[in-house]
């Protein structure tokens, strides 16, 4: 069977435009839902701030938990609250808060991210009362390149005052086998101690 009139060859036509089209169409949403790489970063339940080489530090932990290392990791943390200024009650300031390193060439597996509370940190000073009394909250930011598609990933996460722990500090959660290799136990990755 085939179109024999000029009406039949315009359906025909219609027909298989949409047919090509659609099967692109699907072809890319397919490609897109499954090729799209996913960040896979697990950040802990909460930051401590405590003693770190005998000043106080604001800890975060971050890991990758996907097989394979990240690389070009860049780690940015914004403390964000609120204060009263001449003309009004309160508004939101933005602070970036420095960290000891901010870009590793490989993300294996976990990592602590340090902020050093000295005169230059908007945290100096600050107790957990003042946190609370200004509504004190962290934004903690991960960009990274897949290196199975070289692809970039991002992944974010927020602590509220409640979050910071005060005195309190990570558990050691890497352990050496006896043929010299680290293993990870992930099982104690949010949980931590007294300082």
């Amino acid at each position: 069977m085939y179109p024999d009139t000029f009406y039949g060859h315009f359906v025909s036509t219609v027909e298989v435009v949409i047919g090509m089209a659609g099967v692109a169409v699907i072809t890319g949403l397919i490609f897109l839902r499954f090729s799209r790489p996913t960040a896979k970063i697990l950040f802990g339940k909460s930051a401590v701030i405590t003693p770190f080489d005998g000043v106080p530090t604001l800890m975060l932990r971050v890991a990758n938990v996907r097989h394979v290392a990240m690389a070009e990791a860049e780690f940015r943390v914004m403390l964000f609250r609120h204060e009263p200024i001449k003309e009004e009650e309160s508004v939101t300031r933005f602070y970036p808060l420095k960290l000891q390193f901010d870009r590793i060439i490989s993300f294996p597996v976990a990592l602590t991210l340090r902020h050093v509370i000295d005169e230059s940190s908007p945290l100096y000073g600050m107790t957990w009362e003042d946190l609370e009394k200004s509504d004190t909250r962290l934004m903690t930011s991960i960009v990274c390149i897949d290196s199975v598609i070289p692809a970039p990933v991002q992944c974010a996460t927020d602590y509220t005052d409640d979050d910071i722990l005060w005195n309190r500090r990570f558990v050691e959660i890497y352990t050496e086998t006896s043929d010299g290799r680290l293993t990870v136990d992930y099982g104690r990755f949010h949980d931590t101690e007294a300082a």
